[in-house]
């Protein structure tokens, strides 16, 4: 006789610019599943609700039971209104499954708050810059505002800077550099043979809806033409460190947290934690200027326990009270004991 499969209870969420991850839990992470983003200002409304269902589909195959929650930390959640209208897309991807159940969403940034004990300083740096820190009651934020009023120093920031390099250096407004040569093979110039490479890009960069994630993949470029010594690019990489140091600084200095105070650095998103050199000018001015106690970097394993650390907040309501009145956060009323069926 074959035993039950293991119960489906929680779904779990977490997303940026550019990734979504997710997963069904019971009382272990049950399956996970990754897809591209679904954050709306990025790819659109109803590419985000279609690109959530695949992913539900993946992770949760049980006909019988709906989520007794949705747990989700989201770029998206630039504000708190912002939050609600994800949330509102989380309800409609669950309805397209079959399903209904209550939703939290939360800026991706709080569950690193939420991952060390004591004050905690989080920079990440993905697509898009986000800051926070949290220093006993006090809790701030900055940056975060989507492309066009933040995120300097970002994916989508440097990648926009190293392109505009190449276009400056192209028609004489600007030096020549190694930038150049990685923007005809960041295009696959052999779809485009015969065109300068102006046209190039300009076809390249304008001719899809999802803009923003496709610049910030030329942050690569930027960052490998810095590691290799050019000298356009290293400015550009030093100007995306400067913005990191203002925004760290910021969040540290509304929450009382100094250069005596014994905090934990986080660092997070993929620019920010797989660039070297990025990373390091970042740590030059932490260790002149705000010395952390010990140092973290966020990666994919630590997932699912900062989710389910989210999660039991969610379920304390006086618990979440301060959270939510600091970071965006939507969450519908806290889920009962039992799961619900399928409606």
């Amino acid at each position: 006789m074959t035993s039950p499969p293991p119960a489906r209870n929680w779904l779990l969420l977490e997303g940026g610019g550019s990734q979504t991850w997710a997963a069904a839990t019971g009382d272990t992470i049950l399956v996970t599943a990754e897809g591209p983003s679904t954050n709306p200002r990025s790819v659109g409304e109803e590419r985000a609700v279609h690109r959530l269902v695949e992913l539900i589909d993946r992770v949760w195959d049980d006909p019988a039971t709906a989520p007794l929650g949705v747990v989700a930390a989201h770029g998206a959640a630039s504000t708190s209104a912002a939050a609600g209208d994800f949330a509102t897309l989380i309800r409609r991807a669950l309805a397209l499954t079959g399903m209904t159940a209550p939703v939290l969403v939360t800026n991706d940034l709080t569950t690193l708050l939420l991952s060390a004990d004591g004050p905690v300083c989080v920079a990440n740096c993905g697509t898009g810059t986000g800051f926070a820190a949290r220093n006993g009651v006090r809790w701030a934020r900055s940056s975060g505002l989507e492309w066009l009023l933040s995120d300097e120093g970002g994916g989508h920031d440097l990648g926009t800077a190293g392109l505009r390099a190449v276009v400056r250096s192209l028609d004489g407004r600007g030096p020549d550099t190694a930038l150049t040569g990685l923007a005809r093979r960041w295009c696959d110039e052999a779809e485009h043979a015969g065109g300068n490479l102006g046209e190039i890009l300009f076809f390249h960069v304008y001719r899809t809806e999802a803009a923003k994630p496709l610049v910030a993949s030329f942050a690569q470029h930027v960052l490998e033409a810095a590691e290799d010594g050019d000298t356009v690019a290293a400015r550009l990489v030093e100007n995306a460190a400067a913005e990191l140091a203002a925004g760290a600084a910021a969040v540290c200095r509304a929450t009382s947290i100094t250069a005596r105070t014994g905090y934990t650095l986080v660092l997070s998103g993929s620019v920010l934690t797989e660039a070297t050199l990025l990373r390091g000018h970042l740590m030059t001015w932490a260790h002149e200027h705000l010395p952390p106690a010990a140092l973290l970097q966020h990666t994919p394993k630590s997932r699912p326990e900062d989710l389910l650390r989210l999660r039991n907040l969610w379920l304390t309501p006086k618990a979440l009270a301060p959270l939510a009145a600091a970071m965006p956060t939507h969450a519908d009323p806290a889920p009962p004991a039992l799961g619900g069926a399928r409606s």
